[in-house]
């Protein structure tokens, strides 16, 4: 199975390859130095990015160098990247122009986009729409519902974690979203209300999804594996 969205560079390295054994995993990196050290990882999708918490910290040259790496390594995604008007308000001006030169490359390398998004929603699909980016995932979505059809007619997706076991905007957003746009994720090993994120707690996202959507945890699988070969071009 697919974790879409993951902090692989975060995990110590006999646990990470555990992890890489068993799931198909997308590998996201904060800035730099993590996107060098998500470079060297071995069996997973990678993701290279500065992110919106690291955009106020990073040095003059990191987002040319980051640039230059994701052009350099062909790594067929960029994240973890985006906007945040919830935790770091004050550095918007500068998220925007960041997230921007990515959107920009992603466009002319075709390459999917890993986003970041907390009360910035509204604000990142039209940057997406704007630079007329292909492919784009919206992690940890709990945005308004009405955006969900603009994601779905824009051919982005939003994935779901194991907050989703007790997040009710996570749970509505599950419940509201077209089955045809839903990945999972983990965001491991971030801490949720004193939970440890990582691939195995995707189970219980599975089956809290079977109980929102009344059908079979098999077909929760089905679905979400098949979305996710579609955005990662995957037989």
């Amino acid at each position: 199975m697919f974790d879409n969205h993951i902090h692989c560079h975060e995990f110590p390295r006999e646990e990470l390859e555990g992890y890489v054994k068993e799931w198909a995993l997308v590998c996201v990196s904060d800035d730099l130095q993590s996107s060098k050290k998500t470079l060297e990882l071995g069996g997973v999708i990678k993701c290279l990015g500065i992110h919106p918490w690291q955009v106020e910290k990073a040095e003059p040259g990191d987002l040319g160098a980051v640039l230059r790496l994701i052009e350099r390594s062909e790594t067929p995604c960029i994240g973890e990247v985006g906007l945040d008007k919830r935790f770091v308000p004050q550095s918007f001006d500068k998220q925007r122009e960041y997230f921007r030169a990515f959107l920009k490359l992603a466009r002319e390398l075709d390459l999917v986009v890993n986003v970041h998004a907390p009360d910035a929603w509204t604000d990142v699909v039209e940057e997406l729409r704007r630079a007329d980016v292909d492919r784009a995932l919206i992690h940890w979505y709990t945005g308004p519902l009405d955006l969900l059809e603009t994601i779905r007619d824009l051919g982005y997706y939003i994935s779901i974690n194991p907050a989703v076991t007790i997040q009710k905007k996570h749970q509505d957003v599950a419940k509201a979203a077209d089955r045809r746009i839903v990945l999972l994720e983990s965001d491991g090993p971030y801490e949720y209300r004193g939970v440890r994120l990582s691939p195995p707690a995707i189970q219980k996202t599975v089956e809290k999804l079977a109980e929102l959507w009344d059908t079979t945890q098999e077909y929760v699988k089905e679905i979400a594996e098949t979305n996710a070969k579609r955005l990662w071009r995957r037989s």
